[in-house]
């Protein structure tokens, strides 16, 4: 049985502002871009195959002073080895629809752009960030998420990434199935103790089909951070999730305070 790896989970301190910490040495920044590469080269996935406005995380750098230039939305970059998801995050400061029907130019687009609602933080302390994005359409953003439904991929392939301006998060991928097609950031009250569980019990105990579970993971807790990739509703009332738990922390910020234990 695979034994859970190391998470790091820190003491509460406000329930929307992150506690202030310790800034990231160039050191430790280089090691984590090593890591990223390394991982990349040894899944074949060439850096920048997938590149947007010439950036790709697969050599582990994101300018987001340019990047942010060209679209102030953009707050984080998700990557994901193995697959061809190296896109920029985006959360429109107007509308949590935006991004459902426009790019990640700002131009409609029938299939949109990956991007979080405004009820989650972009500094990535909540306990559970929901990332959309189109999964319906051969060349939607999250169209290969659909990988994770094979039980082979789902075993070789762990973690994923989010670049932050100031941070490199890594999540291990702990679960991967078809939810009920209702709104997961809305569904629970993930301010309270009691939300974050009712939330983890449905995913440790759920059956639906092609459902893969991680072993290890069955001891989650409200004190994890969460992020659940989230496709889009299907004809039959489902949507395809998966879920990543982060495992390290680069710079030492991710921080939040958890009511009614």
């Amino acid at each position: 049985m695979k034994k859970r790896k190391t998470v790091f989970i820190f003491g509460a301190l406000s329930l929307a502002v992150c506690a202030a910490a310790c800034g990231m040495a160039d050191s430790n920044i280089q090691e984590s871009e090593k890591a990223v590469e390394t991982e990349a080269g040894k899944l074949g996935q060439p850096a920048g195959e997938t590149s947007v406005f010439g950036e790709s995380a697969a050599d582990g750098q994101i300018d987001f002073s340019m990047l942010q230039e060209q679209n102030p939305d953009i707050f984080a970059w998700l990557y994901i080895p193995g697959t061809n998801i190296d896109l920029p995050v985006l959360q429109s400061p107007v509308s949590d629809e935006y991004y459902i029907t426009h790019d990640i130019w700002g131009h409609e687009n029938a299939t949109g752009a990956v991007y979080t609602e405004m009820p989650n933080l972009m500094n990535m302390c909540d306990f559970n960030t929901v990332i959309h994005g189109d999964d319906l359409e051969e060349g939607s953003p999250f169209k290969e998420l659909h990988r994770f439904e094979e039980a082979d991929f789902f075993t070789a392939h762990e973690t994923f990434y989010l670049y932050l301006p100031d941070n490199v998060l890594t999540y291990e991928v702990f679960a991967a199935y078809y939810d009920e097609s209702s709104d997961i950031l809305r569904r629970y009250d993930y301010t309270t103790y009691e939300g974050c569980k009712a939330y983890l019990k449905d995913i440790c105990m759920g059956r639906s089909m092609n459902r893969n579970f991680r072993e290890g993971w069955e001891g989650l807790t409200p004190y994890h951070f969460l992020v659940t990739l989230d496709g889009n509703a299907r004809e039959d009332g489902t949507q395809y999730v998966v879920a990543g738990a982060l495992i390290h922390d680069e710079a030492g910020k991710i921080d939040r305070v958890i009511l009614d234990e």
